[in-house]
């Protein structure tokens, strides 16, 4: 039975990875055909920045966009963000915790937020890497 759990498990992550990849490539394909309002991301030399861009592209790219500039009727823009702009940083370290069911009365896409953006591997830190590189999208 212990084998037998184990492949369950790897069966598992097999299909959240299948299922990511798959969320990945639509939001390139849905970025690519993004409008003219598109914003690029700032250049920054900050280590968490750059690790929490990176962590960002990992685990909220399938429904932000790769570019961030949010892929309509999924996941919103992360820059100039209302929201990200009206909490301090441990609330949206919370947030991004605790992710936001589809049902939501904020929620205005329908679309569930998972838990630590579908990765619960993300630690304390690296969640503060994210919200550094969020920061930054806020102009």
């Amino acid at each position: 039975m212990i084998d037998g759990h184990k492949h369950g498990g790897a069966r598992r992550i097999r299909i959240r990875t299948a299922v990511f990849v798959a969320g990945a490539f639509m939001a390139l394909i849905l970025g690519a055909c993004g409008g003219s309002g598109s914003k690029t991301i700032p250049e920054s030399s900050d280590p968490a920045v750059i690790h929490g861009q990176e962590l960002a592209i990992q685990s909220c790219s399938a429904c932000h966009g790769t570019d961030f500039n949010g892929v309509e009727g999924v996941g919103p823009s992360f820059f100039d963000n209302a929201y990200i702009q009206s909490v301090d940083d441990p609330q949206l370290i919370a947030f991004i915790k605790q992710g936001r069911p589809n049902n939501a009365p904020d929620n205005k896409s329908g679309v569930a937020m998972p838990m630590y953006g579908g990765n619960p591997q993300l630690s304390d830190e690296d969640l503060a890497d994210i919200v550094a590189f969020l920061r930054i999208l806020q102009g």
